[in-house]
């Protein structure tokens, strides 16, 4: 006898996918519902489309979610706790500056599952880069980095609040729309911590695997190795995520782990056990693997915090960038901290919502 296979459930009673079943329980076939327009770009887990809902005729973002393999039940882990999370969030009255999931929908041909968010222009990554290859500028003036960057914490310190960590905080997972809104985006990564959303639990942080962040934006303690860690490493995905806006590229762009680890030292510094008590014991010092520098080397003049925002006179911003890169995730700023920095309110003060900038974009084929 042929074993049957089981149903998918995305969310406790909702959305049931059964392999062998025509209608997929409560989603609707993609291409009923949604006109695709055209293709927005791909990324690890799927590919992302521009749509329009038949129904309402709003413009919307297909993420086409990409199976792990054809044999099994076809569907990542990653788009199970992408959903899980969103609808929470979404349950509990949603924020502002986090995307929205609109719906869940699959194709006829059961050849994948489609997520479906609400429409945003750009990505501040391809922003970003597009200007500076040009420009070598950042698009954004500092009075508009302010307004980003309020949205951003604002979003980071409503999912810590929740006991959720996004783990992969970078330009490329935040969308910018034309009314000036910052979307976080792209919850793969994201898990939940502590115990009965006890938000005192997420100083007791659990083990989870270090491999997670991309690596421009990876925070010390896992790029040594360690696997106890919390909301902290989306604070540091934030301070790296301030630098780039302000300078127009990424702070610390290494190509591999030890190279990004050489120039987090030449950026801010080298740790001591001082500031974070048993650095040494981290797994990459106490396998050997790396030393710790004893001193900041002079051959790297021109590449520490102070010398590449030279020309930055605001004491107040150079201190919340500090705050968020600290190497101690103990002593690093929180969101909800950082939101009070002095930066925020003395001058250029942060961009009014109407008044931040548009910016062309390529894959928009609306009428």
């Amino acid at each position: 006898m042929t074993p049957q296979k089981r149903p998918i459930w995305i969310a406790e009673g909702d959305f049931p996918l059964d392999d062998d079943s025509a209608t997929y329980g409560n989603c609707s076939n993609v291409s009923s519902r949604y006109e695709k327009i055209g293709r927005i770009g791909q990324g690890t887990y799927g590919v992302v489309y521009q749509a329009r809902d038949k129904q309402t005729r709003d413009i919307v973002a297909l993420k086409r979610c990409l199976a792990h393999h054809e044999s099994s039940d076809g569907f990542p882990t990653t788009t199970l706790r992408e959903i899980s999370l969103l609808k929470e969030i979404q349950g509990s009255g949603g924020h502002p500056h986090i995307v929205s999931l609109k719906d869940v929908t699959v194709s006829s041909s059961r050849s994948g599952v489609f997520l479906v968010f609400e429409y945003a222009e750009h990505d501040l990554a391809t922003l970003v880069d597009n200007h500076f290859k040009q420009h070598q500028s950042s698009p954004f003036r500092e009075s508009e980095v302010k307004k980003l960057m309020l949205q951003l914490l604002d979003a980071i310190a409503f999912l810590h609040s929740r006991c959720i960590i996004h783990r992969d905080l970078k330009c490329s997972n935040l969308l910018y729309n034309h009314r000036g809104e910052l979307k976080v985006a792209d919850f793969g990564l994201a898990r939940r911590i502590g115990r009965d959303n006890d938000i005192n639990d997420l100083s007791k942080p659990c083990n989870l695997t270090p491999k997670v962040v991309s690596l421009w934006y990876r925070p010390p303690e896992l790029l040594f190795g360690l696997e106890r860690y919390d909301q902290g490493i989306d604070n540091f995905g934030a301070g790296c995520i301030m630098g780039e806006l302000l300078l127009g590229r990424p702070v610390m762009d290494g190509r591999n782990e030890m190279e990004q680890i050489q120039k987090m030292f030449d950026f801010l510094g080298p740790p001591n056990e001082d500031e974070w008590p048993g650095l040494k014991r981290m797994p990459v010092f106490r396998s050997g693997e790396m030393e710790l520098p004893k001193q900041w080397q002079s051959r790297n003049t021109g590449k520490h915090i102070l010398d590449v925002f030279r020309r930055w006179k605001r004491t107040a911003g150079i201190k919340l960038l500090n705050g968020l890169l600290k190497y101690n995730p103990n002593h690093r700023w929180k969101a909800a901290d950082a939101l009070d920095a002095d930066w925020f309110t003395e001058m250029p003060c942060p961009t009014a919502q109407s008044l931040m900038p548009t910016f062309p974009t390529k894959h928009n084929k609306t009428p």
